[in-house]
């Protein structure tokens, strides 16, 4: 018998402990702070739109039987909306959900045998594996054996649930590396050595902000130890990994932070001790061959020159002979669940084992006998859009991006769509483009892998003048093979209008025989912006009625799109540094570049504080309130910002090098910044000795109201070790009246309280 994984026998009891939670949190006993650090490890993520939540399924390896497809389509249909949604990491997933409405959805999986255990969070993740894992004719052996019996024992540990971090483990089985195994946390790639089954163990690599190859950690362990591998590296990551900084805290940062010795000792420590202590190896039941001969008539198609056609782009002999493989298209990896019930039905009359997600968000179908692919041509051809469409747009992916993602910043579904769009008016002959991989990815997370792409996009926000608008950084190029691998270099970027019109002359050049060398040519051709006034369509997102704007994304949610800014800004100080030590510069040019020398540097971290400031007016203000006022920045420099305040004087030209001295300044503090948007204090608030500030973490809780404000304070609180400071900003009235003295109740130290204009600055120091 086919399966997935076994569940858990505490499932049941941790569902219902989520469901006194979601009681509590709706009678107001707990925060949503609370309620989010147990929902989130179970799969459920809080869509953007209010009281929705996606449920993500683990489906080990992209397996899913008919059956189980059918009663997910029903589920998705009762609770959440009429589509399911393929992920890049071979799950489901149900969007728009009501919180009344998870725990029944849960159960409901329950009875199914799959859980949403282990879908987000600081978790051992969804096990990926070749798509084709079992029928792959260049296979070493079936991987997804292994996928199954690991996701079992792993799902059941109960440290793989409070990590560092996410945890990802992936298997392929051949050096192709269709699973993507050298990219991953963990990644084992089959190798049989002296005629014995093993893998090739590659660590440490992974997508995200900050994307890396994996390392080779060992170049041969046998199958059978699949499992105290697993578990050793689990250990290490769970003994040393970064618990404080989210953003540093994925297990290839750790092998930067230890060090290559260093990391590999550990691992072989825990290793060594895991195989002395004796460990259980993994079940590996080698199953019959499981395919049925359906009670459907061997009938021919219905259309012979499309069938071929579809025979050409979807159709693959397996490794079993006369039974074939097809791949299902499915745009964007959403599919009508009337669509997916009927996929369900008529493969559940072939057996269990036939179906897979694929990475790149489609289905695979496994196992269908020669006699009967005319009928699965023509049950797909009435059933599912797309089977008569070139495969390439089957390999366009994209990410939720900012639509429903808190974390994205651009809508790159809606790109994707556009693109889509674009290229069915092209009238180009995509067969002939080859297999080309395109990723969208909202934002620099690769949540659609944009790293591991032929051609791949993360959104980012730009600004031309004082207006924002969406834009991609361009990759190119990845390589994913066992000791080749790759990441895709980043090209350029161009603004998010563009992006359909670059992939196709891009693609165009692939047709004709040109290749990717005229790829920076094409960026160049698209990279500039009109002025607002001259074409406002670049300052709206592709599918958005609004101007782009990053005032949606809430707190805590990934910063890169915030960073995208910053960075522009700085550039903006040493490009305007480098021009002042120029010669042959008359006073009008001097005048000039001062200003704008001022003027970047006052803006530059202003984003760190949630301000996106319109006007200059608008810099200044902000600057000196959050910067000179906090003493973040020298209270000296006030004088240098009020003549730049005033603007056309000539009296700037006397303070060149205080205006180079307020640039050197904020580089400075910009070099203090940690990825939550900390600073520390390169001066000293007057009142406040300097030792005791200097680690001092800043938390705006302004216009948060009690309890909250509260709430937040010690959760702040709780991220630091004993005698480490932290400086809270409180509204006048119950704020300042209430948080302190709740504070000092807890036995936290008051170093001072002190009126800042209109709010207060309390520090305080953690017993």
């Amino acid at each position: 018998m086919i399966k997935g994984y076994d569940l858990p026998l505490e499932l049941g009891g941790e569902i219902n402990q989520l469901e006194e939670l979601i009681r509590k949190f709706k009678a107001g006993e707990i925060s949503a702070t609370e309620l989010k650090s147990h929902r989130v490890p179970f799969g459920v993520y809080e869509q953007r739109q209010a009281d929705t939540y996606m449920v993500r399924i683990r489906c080990a390896g992209g397996f899913v039987t008919p059956q189980q497809l059918e009663n997910i389509s029903a589920i998705a249909q009762q609770y959440g909306i009429n589509d399911l949604h393929i992920t890049s990491r071979q799950e489901l997933q149900i969007h728009y959900v009501k919180l009344d409405d998870i725990i029944t959805v849960m159960r409901r999986l329950k009875e199914i045998g799959l859980s949403t255990r282990g879908g987000g969070g600081n978790t051992v993740r969804n096990i990926a594996a070749s798509d084709d894992a079992g029928i792959d004719p260049q296979e070493i052996f079936d991987v997804s054996l292994y996928v199954s019996a690991l996701t079992t024992r792993m799902i059941a540990e109960g440290d793989s649930w409070n990590l560092p971090r996410k945890f990802k483990i992936a298997f392929s089985g051949s050096a192709q590396d269709k699973g993507y195994a050298t990219v991953s946390d963990l990644g084992f790639i089959a190798k049989i050595k002296d005629g014995i089954k093993g893998f090739r163990v590659y660590a440490a690599g992974g997508l995200g902000a900050k994307s890396a190859e994996a390392k080779l950690l060992l170049d041969f362990v046998e199958a059978g130890e699949v499992y105290p591998v697993t578990e050793a590296l689990k250990n290490v990551f769970f003994k040393y990994g970064n618990r404080r900084n989210k953003h540093a805290a994925r297990l290839r940062f750790l092998w930067q932070n230890l060090g290559e010795d260093e990391f590999r000792k550990k691992f072989h420590e825990e290793y060594a001790r895991i195989k002395a202590n004796g460990f259980e190896p993994l079940s590996i039941v080698e199953p019959g061959q499981e395919v049925s001969l359906p009670d459907l008539p061997k009938i021919k198609p219905v259309d012979t020159q499309g069938f071929l056609l579809w025979k050409t782009r979807f159709v693959r002999q397996q490794k079993q002979k006369e039974l074939f493989s097809i791949l299902i298209p499915i745009e964007l990896g959403f599919i009508p669940c009337t669509h997916a019930a009927k996929l369900g039905r008529f493969l559940k009359s072939f057996g269990s084992d036939m179906l897979r997600m694929t990475r790149d968000q489609n289905f695979l179908i496994h196992n269908i006998p020669l006699d009967y692919l005319g009928a699965a041509y023509n049950f797909l051809k009435e059933t599912i859009p797309g089977t008569s469409q070139p495969a390439l747009y089957g390999k366009i992916l994209s990410c939720a991006g900012a639509a429903t993602c808190q974390l994205g910043i651009c809508l790159s579904r809606q790109a994707a769509r556009a693109l889509i769009d674009e290229l069915k008016k092209s009238g180009l002959d995509l067969d002939k483009a080859g297999d080309v991989k395109i990723n969208i990815s909202g934002c620099p997370n690769s949540c659609g892998h944009h790293p591991v792409a032929d051609l791949g996009f993360s959104g980012k926000a730009l600004r031309s003048g004082d207006r924002l608008y969406p834009a991609y950084n361009v990759f190119a190029g990845a390589v994913i093979r066992d000791g080749k691998t790759k990441l895709a270099e980043q090209l350029g970027e161009l603004p998010a209008k563009a992006l359909p019109l670059l992939v196709k002359d891009f693609l165009m050049a692939c047709i004709s025989g040109e290749g990717k060398a005229d790829l920076k040519k094409i960026i160049l051709r698209y990279s500039k912006v009109p002025a607002f006034d001259q074409d406002k369509n670049y300052y709206f997102d592709w599918g958005s009625d609004k101007l782009f704007s990053l005032a949606e994304r809430k707190a805590g949610e990934c910063s890169a799109g915030f960073f995208d800014l910053l960075e522009m800004d700085l550039n903006n100080i040493k490009k305007a540094q480098a021009a002042l030590l120029k010669e042959g510069l008359d006073a009008g040019q001097k005048e000039k570049l001062l200003g704008e020398l001022v003027f970047y540097a006052s803006r530059a971290l202003l984003i760190t504080r949630g301000l996106d400031a319109k006007s200059e007016e608008e810099v200044y203000a902000g600057f000196l309130k959050h910067f000179i006022e906090t003493g973040l920045i020298d209270g000296a420099f006030r004088d240098i910002i009020a003549v730049a305040r005033r603007g056309g004087s000539k009296e700037i030209l006397a303070r060149q090098s205080q205006s180079f001295d307020l640039a050197k300044a904020v580089l400075a503090l910009y070099e203090t910044m940690d990825n939550s948007f900390n600073f520390k204090a390169v001066n000293p608030v007057p009142g406040i000795p300097k030792e005791e500030i200097a680690a001092t973490i800043v938390k705006d809780l302004r216009g948060v109201l009690c309890p909250l404000n509260f709430v937040k304070t010690k959760v702040e609180l709780a991220k630091l070790k004993s005698g480490d400071t932290l400086e809270i900003w409180l509204d006048d009235g119950a704020p300042i009246e209430n948080v302190p003295g709740s504070v000092k109740a807890e036995g936290h130290k008051i170093i001072s309280q002190t009126k800042a204009g209109d709010y207060w600055s309390v520090v305080i120091e953690k017993k």
